[in-house]
This record gives structure tokens, C-alpha cells and sequence, in this order.
């Protein structure tokens, strides 16, 4: 917490007053690089997944989802391994995991679902062949893992993606 309060020009008492412990501190830091400000509006009704909904077909909702987990998951992979290492040592850290998780598990059914409901996408999936690729894409360690041992920077984690759903998801393309 002095460190923190260092780094934003203020005391160690002033964040302490702010957040009460390092467990909520934590948890103010993962809910804003998932949702990239202080807006308290659940990712769910923001306008990014509004338009995946809106979205006319399935490549433009994967499209739209690329982008949008290229976003979350550039400001909250690194933040989402602290906690999940820290989990193990603090019952408050260990809860807030599992609510990250939760909340995954949510957009994974979201995203299932709302692909499905699309036109223009690969004929006869299944709910158990989607949720596993969505669970893939979701996952922080797949950006980490992209971004550091395959050193793509965000515009190629993006096109990873992109390619990842269209050859997943999508009819293959005619010649």
C-alpha cells in the first residue's frame, strides 16, 4: 500500500482510508482493467457487447468479440495471474478469483449463446463444441502465452483470434 500511495503522489493512510485492505485495493484494480474505467456498469451491459448482440451474422460478432477481448484482456491478463497466484495465500484473494472466474464462465455461456444464434456460421455446432473454444479465448493465460512466448504484440493476439474463430466457427471458405 505505500508503494501504491508513492506512485500516485499520496499516502500510504490516504489509500488505506480509500480501499480498507489489500484484498478490496486488489479488487478495485482487476474491476477497472476488465471494464478500462470506473464506470460500475457490468461488462454485459456495456455497448461493446451490445453491438456483438446487435451483430447482423457470425463473422461480425467474432469480429466484434476479438476486439473486445483484445481490450480486456491487454489491461487484465498480467493483473489476473497476480491474483490467481495470491488466491492460494488469502481466503479475500481466493473469493475474488473465483468471482473472476464466474464472471468468465458467464461470458463463455454469453458468447456461446449469442454465436449460435447468429446466421453464417459453420452449420451443425454445438453448445459442447463451442463453450471449450470460447473457454480458450477467454482465458488470460492464452493472452499471456500469445503475448510472451509467441511475442505477438495486440494487433496479432487480435488476428489470432480472429483466425482462431473463423477456423473454428466459420464455413470454410470456398475455392
Amino acid at each position: 500500500m505505500r508503494e501504491i500511495g508513492a506512485a500516485a503522489g499520496v499516502s500510504q493512510k490516504l489509500v488505506e482510508a480509500a480501499f480498507g485492505t489489500k484484498a478490496a485495493l486488489l479488487q478495485a484494480a482487476v474491476d477497472y482493467a476488465i471494464r478500462g474505467d470506473l464506470e460500475p456498469l457490468p461488462v454485459s451491459q456495456r455497448e461493446s457487447v451490445l453491438e456483438m448482440e446487435r451483430a447482423p451474422d457470425a463473422s461480425t460478432m467474432l469480429r466484434l468479440h476479438a476486439a473486445h477481448l483484445r481490450r480486456i484482456n491487454s489491461r487484465s491478463a498480467r493483473i489476473a495471474a497476480v491474483v490467481e497466484q495470491a488466491a492460494s495465500a488469502d481466503p479475500a484473494v481466493a473469493a475474488l478469483w473465483g468471482e473472476m472466474n464466474e464472471n468468465r464462465a458467464f461470458g463463455v455461456t454469453w458468447a456461446t449463446t449469442t454465436l449460435l444464434g447468429k446466421r453464417g456460421r459453420r452449420r451443425g455446432l454445438t453448445r459442447s463444441q463451442v463453450e471449450p473454444i470460447f473457454w480458450v479465448a477467454l482465458d488470460w493465460a492464452t493472452y499471456r502465452t500469445l503475448s510472451q512466448h509467441a511475442c505477438l504484440d495486440d494487433d496479432g493476439y487480435e488476428a489470432w483470434l480472429r483466425h482462431y474463430y473463423t477456423a473454428t466457427f466459420l464455413p470454410a471458405a470456398r475455392s
